[in-house]
């Protein structure tokens, strides 16, 4: 999964804070190379790179480079050592493109390559391939969300969405009535949403593939209660609902429940459901249940703000949620990749087989795959990036 570029700021802070009593060493150098990742396509010119540093928790003067016509830069005499963390950015085309963290050794080049791909304005059929929301407990009078959104961009061109006239806006987030403090924490900045609805629109680029962005906001418990829908604007792979345990309790229709699960150290209760459609809807009730019903009735709350106002809690636990989705194993047995994957299976050993029944077998897999691609004609290409050869794709297989 390719990193965004805020998520990988907060990672390089984290990561020098690790190192910070290592001393510096010298200078090296940061050599690299744009390639041009959509075929067919040529690198913009006049591209410039941006290398931002950090030493211990300190931000380094940022430096440019420009890209020549062969896509290299250079940045010379780099103070090297483990005190020292890097990141090179750049946006072509209106996509910000970034690498991995780097550390420079003295006297020694540093390597780095970035792809950068064509771009379109047209919705290549964009969806997410999970949505992960959390509430937990912020104080009596409030709740605290953290949603992790993965959006999968087919095709081999980057996604830059635009707002058409009278069509509403491709990548859009909704929120609760009453939701306040949004806190963009990785994968899009302030500048890039557009609150009204209520929710927002994000109008940052998109690679191809996934993209990781995750984001915070507050609701008021009025009475101690608060009820919303959930409904995903895109088609979605699977919807997780995490409910801290506890002082909540809660009521939730249209995901299945599936039990206790543990996040960060805490205690959650877990909630999903597998291929969900845009904008179908999940009634959530959440009450606190800390404080007494009297109290709770005359504690009655309203909150019908909205700020951008980035804080630290939220950027725990939004990076303490992604690390949560990524170690969590259990692929969705709906997946249209896997599903595709394990069709592709039965129909090779069908074929190997000398079962009486194989034929009939065989129509039944090959009509489900078929199926499959209809619906969801990306898995294709989502296997072919995923090394298997020409031979091993559904459209050479049926």
């Amino acid at each position: 999964m390719r990193r965004a570029i805020g998520l990988a700021a907060v990672l390089v802070l984290l990561a020098i804070v690790a190192v910070a009593g290592v001393r510096a060493e010298g200078s090296g150098e940061i050599v690299g190379r744009l390639r041009p990742a959509t075929p067919g396509a040529a690198l913009q010119s006049g591209l410039v790179v941006q290398l931002d540093g950090f030493r211990q928790t300190d931000r380094l003067p940022t430096s440019e480079a420009a890209v020549g016509a062969d896509g290299l830069f250079v940045f010379p005499d780099v103070a090297a050592g483990g005190e020292y963390a890097y990141l090179i950015s750049l946006v072509a085309e209106g996509v910000r493109y970034s690498s991995d963290v780097l550390q420079v050794v003295s006297g020694e080049q540093s390597l780095v390559e970035i792809d950068v791909f064509a771009v379109t304005e047209m919705d290549p059929g964009i969806s997410f391939r999970s949505l992960t929301r959390l509430l937990r407990r912020q104080t009596a009078d409030t709740l605290s969300v953290v949603e992790v959104a993965e959006v999968h961009v087919p095709g081999n061109r980057a996604y830059l969405p635009v707002q058409q006239p009278g069509s509403p806006p491709p990548l859009r987030f909704g929120v609760p009535d009453g939701a306040f403090n949004l806190q963009p924490v990785a994968g899009f900045g302030p500048g890039d949403a557009v609150i009204g609805g209520p929710g927002f629109a994000v109008f940052a680029g998109l690679q191809p593939g996934v993209t990781t962005m995750v984001y915070g906001y507050q609701l008021a418990l009025d009475g101690g209660t608060v009820a919303f829908d959930w409904a995903p604007a895109l088609n979605t792979d699977i919807a997780i609902l995490l409910v801290e345990t506890g002082q909540l309790t809660s009521t939730i229709t249209g995901l299945e429940a599936r039990g206790a699960d543990s996040f960060g150290g805490n205690q959650v209760h877990r909630w999903q459901k597998e291929d969900v459609a845009a904008r179908e809807s999940f009634a959530v009730r959440i009450t606190d249940t800390s404080l007494p019903g009297i109290v709770r009735t005359l504690r009655a709350t309203t909150a019908d703000r909205w700020a951008i106002f980035a804080t630290v809690p939220a950027l725990v636990a939004g990076l303490a949620l992604v690390i949560w989705r990524r170690g969590w194993r259990r692929r969705p047995a709906t997946d249209p990749e896997a599903q595709a994957a394990e069709l592709l299976a039965d129909l090779r050993a069908l074929d190997a087989s000398g079962d009486s029944d194989a034929p009939e077998r065989r129509a039944a897999a090959k009509h489900a795959l078929l199926a499959l691609l209809e619906r969801r004609p990306e898995v294709l290409g989502d296997l072919r990036r995923s090394g298997r050869s020409p031979r091993e794709t559904p459209s050479d297989e049926t």
